[in-house]
């Protein structure tokens, strides 16, 4: 479905709907899309992608009386409209395994999605909504890791300005990306004989705040010499 981008905005297509929503993660071949409200980036949801049509009017030429189209000239006509140009988070500076050895990965979240707090004072409904979100996009990204006995992981924080923080109130967003990757099947379990960490950084400023894992595969001599201790 290739009308269906990142970043893109789509409209209700009942015209007494002025619903709006933008595209925060799609890949090609997904059932549901995660969007969220396009002018404020809140109330982050999954969609069916069968509610995100290329146009406004069915094949027939008859107007749709339900789901979502394309905003702008795409609603009119069937030639999609180019999504906005996003900016591109900044590239990677820190090697977070600087000479450890084991193969690495990295699974980055989407920028903008809500983030849990340990600080944090939500309703449960709220968290578990907010936690599932976080664990279907770790699931999406984590999709060409291969499985892994057992890792080292650091979770790292990028923040969307300078301000101080302290990573480790961002647990419950880590936690929750980790089981996106055993849900993957990635990892086996996120017990301590799969898993050591997430140990919790502060990346560089990208725009929208994300978190990225970065996975060092242990070898087995790792994981039988950690066990002993």
């Amino acid at each position: 479905m290739n009308h269906i981008r990142n970043g893109r905005i789509f409209a209700a297509c009942h015209p007494q709907d002025t619903a709006r929503i933008r595209i925060v993660q799609y890949e090609e071949g997904d059932i549901r899309a995660l969007v969220a409200d396009a002018a404020t980036g809140a109330r982050q949801r999954l969609i069916l992608v069968s509610s995100l049509h290329p146009t406004v009017v069915t094949g027939t030429g008859n107007r749709r009386k339900s789901g979502y189209a394309p905003e702008g000239p795409a609603i009119a006509s069937a030639t999609p409209l180019a999504p906005p140009p996003l900016q591109k988070p900044a590239a990677e500076t820190t090697d977070w395994f600087d000479g450890m050895p084991g193969r690495r990965f990295r699974v980055a979240m989407p920028p903008r999605l809500l983030l849990l707090n340990s600080n944090q004072r939500l309703h449960h409904h709220r968290r578990a909504d907010i936690t599932k979100v976080l664990r279907r996009a770790a699931w999406t990204a984590s999709r060409r890791i291969p499985h892994l006995e057992r890792a080292h992981i650091i979770g790292v924080l990028h923040p969307e300005d300078r301000q101080r923080r302290d990573p480790a109130n961002w647990y419950p967003s880590f936690k929750a990306c980790v089981d996106g990757l055993v849900d993957q099947g990635v990892l086996d379990d996120d017990d301590h004989t799969h898993v050591v960490g997430p140990d919790m950084r502060m990346g560089h400023v990208v725009e929208g705040a994300r978190i990225v894992l970065h996975i060092r595969d242990l070898t087995p001599e790792d994981i039988a010499a950690d066990l002993r201790k």
